[in-house]
């Protein structure tokens, strides 16, 4: 029996992944599942698992930060990422494997399968090294994100979106000196785009540029003052968690 512990930030990833490997996989024991990167290095310290199912990108740690926390690693490693622009190569190099979301039950059973067959043959240290190297090397983001609203495609730099709004199939940019934007999207939509840069979704409907708040205000159900003066809502599942990023993000 393979021991693993699942981390990703996002709920109902991590329920499906659970069900999918106990329906898929008997070979693999989950000990943890954990939505908290700091539970999730707990979990790994407690329970010492053969493998970790790790998502990278997550607000308070993303997967690499994790990874840090073991400078001599006692595990393998399968990344789970929306995001297959961060440098997959070298995961799949780096890594034991990789598996995209939403995450494919047949390549679910693949990669276990093949994980079952090789059982880290290699050197641990040697593939944390590569992969940290590899992610040090990896492309800078663009100073410039392409938006579709209904008449023109706009170049914009996201530092300075202050905030996005939900529109039913559109999404709304605000600026702090330049009007707004209805762009062709979906706040998910964009929000797979703009989490790299530093923004937090915080509201169903709103997601913020981290490096655009001015404060955050507890009374009145909890909400977030931006730099141009609006008042985000944050829902109330989000508030705890939101206040934390807040407080830990670094300021410049």
């Amino acid at each position: 029996m393979i021991t693993t512990v699942l981390i990703d930030d996002e709920k109902n990833a991590l329920e499906v992944l659970q069900w999918q490997l106990q329906a898929y996989c008997p070979g693999i024991h989950v000990m943890a599942a954990c939505t908290n990167p700091v539970e999730g290095i707990a979990a790994i310290q407690r329970y010492r698992p053969e493998l970790i199912f790790l998502d990278i990108e997550m607000p308070k740690k993303n997967g690499f930060e994790i990874l840090l926390s073991f400078p001599e690693p006692f595990f393998d490693t399968i990344f789970t990422t929306a995001y297959n622009q961060f440098a997959v190569k070298a995961f799949k190099a780096a890594a034991f494997d990789y598996l995209l979301k939403p995450i494919d039950a047949e390549d679910l059973v693949a990669t276990v399968q093949r994980y079952e067959k090789k059982r880290s043959t290699q050197n641990l240290q040697q593939q944390l090294t590569f992969l940290l190297q590899q992610f040090g090397q990896a492309p800078a983001l663009p100073d410039k994100v392409p938006f579709t609203t209904a008449t023109a495609v706009h170049f914009i730099q996201p530092g300075t979106i202050v905030y996005c709004e939900s529109s039913s199939n559109y999404t709304i940019l605000y600026f702090a000196d330049a009007p707004k934007l209805v762009i062709s999207k979906t706040l998910s939509e964009i929000a797979e785009t703009l989490v790299r840069y530093d923004f937090y979704r915080v509201h169903h409907s709103f997601l913020i540029n981290l490096r655009q708040v001015e404060r955050y205000v507890k009374t009145d159900g909890g909400y977030i003052e931006m730099t141009n003066g609006s008042q985000v809502p944050v829902s109330r599942k989000q508030r705890e968690e939101i206040l934390k990023a807040l407080v830990q993000f670094p300021r410049q």
